[in-house]
């Protein structure tokens, strides 16, 4: 498999010497060193010197002040020169940003290659292995799940033994009233005398509903838990954490 795989190189900056100004304007060097050092010395903070540069005469193997201006301030500086001169420096950096956007991306070497594939083949595997967890607990979660949908409308407190009719049909969990009771009881839900504690009424857990019962000796008030769909669902998950 022969896979050409690139990296970008952004450090190219498109620019121009005053020389090359000079050749596609047909000015003479020296006048546009003076326009650059005119006009753009309002516009550069720090002034134009940060753009200082030099060039060799081929002939005499002298050096010459110039400058190698960015972008910016070479539009700047012909903004004032012939519509015809405009164009020509256009044009120029137009061919300029094609080059460097053409060589932009840079091939990779072997080594760097094979790298990038095995980071990609290890990004895909730690993928593979999330969604295989997320299949799972999905899995695990299906009785609360569907659960959790059949009843989440439901406003209504049911008996406790009715509730565990329900585990048994609908999550087939082997649990009758007395066991449910003592779960309840073992993890918190409930009191000793199958009441619920106060704070799981005031979270909507559970309800205890009074009536009064005439005997021989006289009225006797008894309580009855009920546990509402919110509990349901929270008695379920706390069952189904535990295994």
């Amino acid at each position: 498999m022969n896979l050409e795989l690139f990296k970008k190189d952004e450090n190219k900056e498109i620019s121009l010497t005053s020389l090359e100004i000079a050749e596609l304007t047909g000015k003479e060097h020296k006048h546009v060193i003076r326009d650059i050092e005119t006009y753009l010395e309002k516009v550069v903070e720090g002034g134009v010197s940060k753009f200082g540069h030099t060039h060799q005469n081929p002939q005499n193997k002298q050096f010459y002040k110039c400058y190698r201006l960015p972008k910016r301030e070479v539009l700047i500086l012909v903004s004032g020169y012939s519509v015809e001169l405009r164009a020509k420096i256009i044009d120029r950096l137009e061919y300029l940003e094609n080059e460097i956007r053409k060589q932009s991306y840079k091939p990779l070497s072997l080594k760097e290659s094979l790298k990038m594939q095995l980071d990609l083949l290890e990004k895909n595997e730690k993928l593979q292995e999330e969604n295989i967890n997320l299949k799972n607990e999905a899995e695990q979660n299906a009785p609360l799940i569907h659960f959790a949908n059949r009843i989440k409308e439901s406003n209504d407190a049911i008996l406790i033994r009715d509730y565990a009719k329900i585990l048994h049909e609908k999550n087939h969990l082997e649990i009758g009233e007395k066991r449910l009771f003592k779960i309840l009881r073992e993890k918190g839900f409930l009191m000793n005398d199958n009441k619920p504690y106060q704070k799981y009424i005031e979270q909507g857990l559970f309800k205890v509903s009074q009536t009064t019962i005439s005997t021989i000796k006289g009225d006797r008030l008894v309580s009855t838990t009920k546990i509402t769909g919110k509990g349901q669902i929270a008695v379920l998950k706390s069952i189904l954490k535990a295994g």
